[in-house]
C-alpha cells in the first residue's frame, strides 16, 4: 500500500473550497498534467455518485472509475476507485481557519501485481502532482478564477 498526503490553506470560505474541490469536473482546471474527470451519475452529487477519469502520464494513458463513499459538506469527502486498474481511496478534509480553509488530502493506493513495480515512481509523481495542484487551486481560488 502506498500513502500520499498533501495540504494547503486557501484564503476562501470553507463552503467555496469544498464545492470547487469536490466537483470532479473542475479537476482538469487546477490539477497538473493531462487529467479529465466527469460525473457518470446525475446530480445532485454525494454518496453513491460516480465519476470517470482519464489520466495521461508521459506516454501512458489510463482510465478509471470511482464512487463517492463519504460526502459531508463542507468537511469531508471520500472517493474510492472501483476499477481494477485504480485501487485507491482519496480522503479530502476541510477545516476553517482564520480567514480561510485548510485542505488535507490523503490517498491510499492498494497496489498489487505488476503495478507494485511502478508503485514508487507513480506515488512520487502523484504526490508531487497533488502538491502542485493545491498550489494552483489556491492561486486560482484566491484570484477569483475559480
Amino acid at each position: 500500500m502506498a500513502q500520499i498526503s498533501s495540504s494547503i490553506v486557501i484564503d476562501r470560505p470553507i463552503d467555496d473550497v469544498f464545492a470547487v474541490l469536490t466537483n470532479v469536473e473542475n479537476t482538469g482546471t487546477w490539477f497538473p498534467g493531462h487529467v479529465k474527470e466527469w460525473w457518470t451519475s446525475a446530480p445532485p452529487h454525494g454518496v453513491g455518485s460516480t465519476r470517470h477519469a482519464r489520466v495521461k502520464m508521459g506516454l501512458m494513458t489510463s482510465e478509471n472509475d470511482a464512487v463517492a463513499t463519504v460526502f459531508e459538506p463542507p468537511h469531508v469527502a471520500v472517493m474510492k476507485g472501483t476499477s481494477p486498474t485504480a485501487p485507491f481511496e482519496a480522503t479530502l478534509k476541510f477545516k476553517e481557519t482564520d480567514g480561510g480553509t485548510r485542505v488535507e488530502v490523503a490517498t491510499e493506493m492498494f497496489l498489487r501485481g505488476p503495478a507494485k513495480l511502478f508503485g514508487p515512481v507513480f506515488s512520487r509523481w502523484y504526490g508531487k502532482s497533488w502538491d502542485q495542484g493545491l498550489v494552483n487551486l489556491k492561486r486560482m481560488m484566491e484570484s477569483g478564477e475559480l
